[in-house]
């Protein structure tokens, strides 16, 4: 009889809960939600996008879409003034200058303070990368008599202390560049770079850390508002044991202190610390600034394809300490550096990992163009809704508490803050269309939530989510109704000569059309997918396209611009040259890659450059000072001010390359 009674309570325990898990929920209402979208105060709370080769120009007009997708901060490349101008990604790693540079590809300053004022507006704040262990150097080869690189003469130009002392002392401020190649301990990692052939600065030089202190001074000015420091890892601290200094008491220190007399606020900081220092613990940097997590998302990259989601849960953190800390799903050096990249799509799906750690700072790398051109934009991936909204679930629940468990295949994030309840789940399995999946989130009042990619209405009852997720497995879980309207679009902003086919793709909207150039009266309803020729809508040389969609109270508006370009067949032309490049103030010079040759086989027409390009792989092309001659044709010359990118493959086919910005 007792045999019997336990079975009967038994199946009347797994029937009880069996209808938790599977019978319809009760009927809930809507909570009251009156939250709307926001950045964060502080910079320490926000998200960063690292606008790789931007320009600030392309920041500034930028900025409106960056702070939609939920960013809160925006990382320039290094603002000093860089090796030949700034024409390849890896000059602005090898500064001239300790001063805001003044002939650089990404703009002038004037330029960034615009966008510094611009980015005030929309509560965003400007990050300035600093290159403070290095400068540039003569080439791959270049060394002194005892093996350590050869400084670049043109350091002279703008640091001529810093230059005349390279070697020796000269004038009484001391040696300025470390000649320790062969330093032990602490040192063999402080005292010479070992990443290309760069001339490690001494930064325990007094006068080295007041040119790098009064360069952040001068960012500040400009309404900057952090830094990250390159290769901080190389950068002695004062508890080294071999060859300590002051450099980052004497440097981030007094920046924090002037940052926080001009502005209230606290400077933010992060070093670049690949791996782990050599012979000192992490602690000696961490006490000045945040530092990089490289390997944080890399313990977890394969946790999609092996269907794993304890492998994202059981991921750890360089320090227990979150907030000491940022991380990315891929750096600029890791791109720039692979053969085979995931898909947005999969960033994404990381990323969300990275967005919902509670205290965990984020980089997002905007992808460069295949060709690593600076001044042009590669990707708009960063303002995907795949995106945006595990940004703006960061935004809205970065100082709530945080839960993060594992449900089946299903990484849960659930975070339970001050009348605010949201869940972030990743489901890591096979995906069923319209198929309602259980999920685990015991922290979670029970009601009606959506989610902010789908629209979905996700019922939490006793402890359980209802979740339809969509085909990236991936539910953003609020009590917030409205989703934003999307939009992809092919082409945007470009220039083109006989025809340009844009396709545009919009969804989730209530109310969308489009309009050319300042015929707003003739706006055209948006379907879900749109093709337009660009060369029927030319005014004045150039199309203006304007979209609104709106969806709920949330609105996308925005233009993009088209610029129609006349070409002389049989040339390759060279548009929109700087006219100071043309007028005589500069030698103009071409290389060619095949063969390696400079020369001046160009014409220039009416502004254009026109360029007989019969048997070249590709060229690029080199200012020099004025009256400058070039003496060796076949060898590279190093005195070049400034050089543009390669332009080779598809661009040499067009038959023309737009120069604007260089």
């Amino acid at each position: 009889m007792k045999k019997l009674l336990c079975l009967m309570m038994a199946v009347l325990l797994a029937c009880s809960f069996t209808a938790c898990r599977d019978n319809k929920p009760s009927q809930y209402q809507d909570f009251a939600d009156n939250y709307t979208d926001r950045l964060p105060d502080n910079a320490e709370d926000g998200l960063t996008l690292h606008a790789f080769n931007w320009t600030y120009n392309q920041i500034r007009e930028n900025l409106e879409n960056i702070a939609n997708a939920g960013f809160k901060n925006v990382l320039t490349m290094p603002v000093q003034q860089p090796k030949s101008g700034g024409s390849a990604w890896w000059a602005f790693y090898q500064p001239l200058s300790f001063s805001i540079g003044d002939k650089s590809s990404l703009g002038s300053k004037d330029d960034l303070v615009a966008l510094c004022r611009e980015a005030e507006k929309y509560n965003i704040c400007i990050l300035a990368d600093i290159v403070a262990n290095h400068m540039a150097t003569t080439d791959d080869e270049g060394k002194e008599e005892d093996g350590t690189p050869t400084v670049m003469a043109a350091v002279a130009d703008y640091e001529p202390v810093l230059y005349a002392n390279r070697n020796e002392d000269t004038d009484g401020n001391g040696v300025t560049f470390h000649h320790n190649k062969n330093a032990k301990g602490s040192g063999a990692e402080t005292q010479y770079y070992p990443y290309g052939n760069l001339p490690d600065l001494n930064t325990a030089n007094p006068y080295v850390q007041g040119r790098i202190l009064s360069l952040l001074e001068e960012c500040i000015d400009a309404g900057i508002d952090g830094f990250r420091f390159d290769a901080a890892k190389h950068i002695e601290t004062s508890q080294d044991p071999d060859y300590a200094s002051d450099f980052w008491e004497n440097t981030v220190g007094k920046a924090k202190e002037y940052y926080k007399k001009k502005t209230g606020k606290n400077l933010y900081v992060y070093g670049e610390i690949l791996n782990s220092p050599a012979n000192r613990p992490l602690s000696y940097y961490t006490s000045m600034m945040l530092v990089t997590d490289d390997g944080f998302a890399s313990q977890y990259k394969s946790a999609v394809s092996k269907k794993d989601p304890n492998m994202i849960l059981n991921a750890t953190l360089k320090v227990d300490d979150a907030t000491k800390l940022i991380a990315w799903v891929e750096s600029h050096d890791e791109y720039v550096s692979s053969n085979t990249h995931y898909t947005p799509i999969r960033i994404a799906k990381y990323w969300a990992v990275i967005a919902a750690k509670k205290g965990l700072g984020g980089l997002y790398l905007a992808r460069p163009t295949d060709g690593l051109e600076v001044g042009k934009i590669g990707s708009y991936a960063y303002e995907s809704e795949r995106v945006a909204v595990s940004n703006r679930f960061h935004n809205r629940f970065y100082d709530a508490e945080s839960y993060e468990s594992v449900d089946g295949t299903c990484y849960v994030v659930e975070k339970i803050g001050n009348n605010d309840q949201g869940v972030l789940i990743i489901n890591l399995g096979d995906i069923t269309p319209q198929k309602t999946v259980e999920v685990a989130v015991p922290h979670m009042e029970s009601g009606n939530y959506y989610d902010a990619l789908t629209g979905n209405k996700v019922v939490v009852d006793k402890g359980v989510a209802k979740v339809m997720f969509d085909s990236n497995g991936v539910a953003v879980i609020t009590r917030s109704r409205d989703i934003h309207p999307q939009l992809t679009i092919s082409e945007r902003d470009c220039s083109f000569t006989d025809d340009l086919e844009v396709t545009m793709n919009a969804k989730n909207y209530d109310e969308g059309y489009y309009w050319f150039n300042n015929d707003k009266a003739g706006k055209t309803d948006i379907s879900a997918e749109t093709t337009l020729h660009m060369k029927d809508h030319v005014s004045d040389s150039k199309v203006d396209l304007h979209v609104y969609l709106r969806k709920g109270i949330n609105v996308f508006e925005q233009t993009f611009t088209y610029k129609k370009m006349e070409t002389v067949e049989g040339r390759f032309n060279v548009l929109n040259l700087d006219p100071s490049y043309l007028n005589g103030d500069y030698e103009l010079y071409i290389w060619s890659w095949l063969p390696g040759k400079w020369s001046k086989d160009y014409e220039i027409r009416d502004g254009v450059m026109l360029v007989d390009t019969t048997g070249m792989t590709g060229f690029l092309i080199a200012i020099f000072p004025k009256g400058y001659e070039i003496t060796n044709l076949n060898e590279w010359d190093s005195n070049v001010i400034k050089q543009s990118a390669d332009i080779k493959d598809d661009v040499l086919r067009s038959g023309f390359v737009d120069m604007s910005g260089f």
